[in-house]
């Protein structure tokens, strides 16, 4: 825990003075950044109050009285009585306060253009991913199914993606079920024969990407015109508790039962209990168990089908 305590205070170091955040004046102006902050908050809201900017930047009540107060005096800020509540006032910019808002607005994206122009294509996706990772991580109100809601789906394959899946069903399954490099080389052959023999018309892919990476995914793969297999069902640890793995689940028995096969089957072994569990949930039932020592582990290999009509 400390150590992750020390790199966090040394990101924040690194970033505050990165980006000027230590200096007494915002972009060489007379404004301090809290200043500005409140200026864009209420530049970029018809109606707000005192209270709503408080809460929006955790800003103390009596310090943001003493700011607006001296932003309406210079004629930035305009006070005006609530329409709906005579009791509370709401405020907004003046045309001055617009005019320097825009001009900030303005040098402030000029400043990151200069930091990140040297920067390629990749390398500002990354950083804008991490930024977004940071963000969603660090809300107040974060919760699993803030993740979920920056999950998106997708159904066709591009360049790379096999790569990946090969990689994260390696990795994943070494530090969660300890099977050995010659688990990577068997999920390698199964994706080489899917590729020799894809066909849109039976068989489908489901992955599910965060930021841009993919972090999820599920396949059926079509074995006659009334059986299909279900395959390479895995969600990262990122995702887990979000309900997308019952999305992608979910998604794929629909797709088989509009595909009219008879009988979904699939093959796992008994050290994934979890997936099991949601299996036998669904209706699958075991009908076939083989104990066997392979990826470096002694286990058992079990089939499961569910009867689709």
């Amino acid at each position: 825990m400390k150590k992750q305590t020390a790199q966090i205070r040394s990101f924040n170091r690194f970033y505050t003075k990165h980006i000027g955040l230590l200096e007494s004046s915002f972009l060489d102006s007379e404004y301090s950044l809290t200043d500005v902050r409140i200026l864009f908050e209420i530049g970029n809201n018809d109606q707000i109050t005192s209270q709503q900017i408080s809460n929006a930047l955790n800003v103390d009540k009596g310090y943001l009285s003493r700011i607006l107060r001296s932003l309406i005096a210079k004629g930035l800020v305009i006070k005006f009585q609530s329409i709906n509540d005579k009791r509370n006032f709401n405020l907004k910019l003046s045309e001055s306060g617009e005019i320097l808002l825009q001009s900030l607005d303005s040098r402030s994206d000029n400043l990151v253009e200069q930091l990140i122009k040297n920067l390629n294509g990749t390398e500002k996706e990354l950083l804008i991913n991490s930024m977004n990772n940071i963000k969603t991580l660090l809300e107040p109100d974060y919760n699993k199914s803030s993740l979920a809601d920056r999950v998106t789906f997708r159904e066709e394959l591009k360049p790379g993606d096999i790569g990946y899946l090969i990689h994260l069903h390696g990795k994943l399954y070494a530090e969660e079920s300890g099977y050995s490099l010659d688990f990577e080389n068997y999920v390698i052959k199964t994706f080489y024969e899917f590729l020799q023999h894809y066909s849109p018309e039976k068989d489908r892919i489901w992955l599910a990407e965060y930021n841009g990476k993919i972090e999820g995914c599920i396949a059926i793969i079509g074995q006659s015109n009334n059986e299909a297999q279900l395959r390479w069902f895995l969600i990262t640890p990122l995702l887990r508790g979000t309900g997308i793995g019952k999305k992608l689940f979910t998604s794929a028995i629909e797709y088989c039962r509009n595909r009219k096969y008879d009988n979904l089957f699939l093959m796992t072994t008994n050290k994934q209990g979890k997936a099991i569990s949601m299996y036998e949930k669904a209706g699958f039932v075991k009908t076939e168990s083989i104990k066997s020592l392979q990826w470096g582990q002694e286990m058992v290999e079990e089939r499961f089908d569910l009867k689709l009509s």
